[in-house]
């Protein structure tokens, strides 16, 4: 329980930017507003986002979470597999 408590902290500075700017791709993206364009924009944006704010911005961070039991290529993996899951109901409504 407190690995995925720690998943979901580490997940929520990468939440905010994403949603606003997959936001902005969804008015972009198409003529007019769409949620599918919103989805698939918030998959790929939220990965770059992981890349910049913990691997350019943060990189001693991970030391936090690996004190924690979560090594690096486990928080790129859970970070992904939220992000397609987050995407992927985006895109089904």
């Amino acid at each position: 329980m407190k690995k995925i408590v720690s998943v979901l902290f580490f997940y929520k500075k990468i939440f905010i930017p994403t949603i606003a700017l997959s936001i902005v791709f969804g008015f972009i993206m198409s003529d007019k507003f769409s949620l599918a364009s919103v989805g698939f924009a918030y998959i790929f944006i939220s990965l770059l986002f992981h890349f910049v704010i913990y691997e350019l911005r943060n990189p001693n961070e991970y030391y936090f979470y690996y004190n924690i039991g979560l090594n690096k290529i486990s928080l790129w993996i859970c970070s992904a597999l939220i992000s397609c899951v987050i995407g992927i109901i985006f895109m089904t409504l």
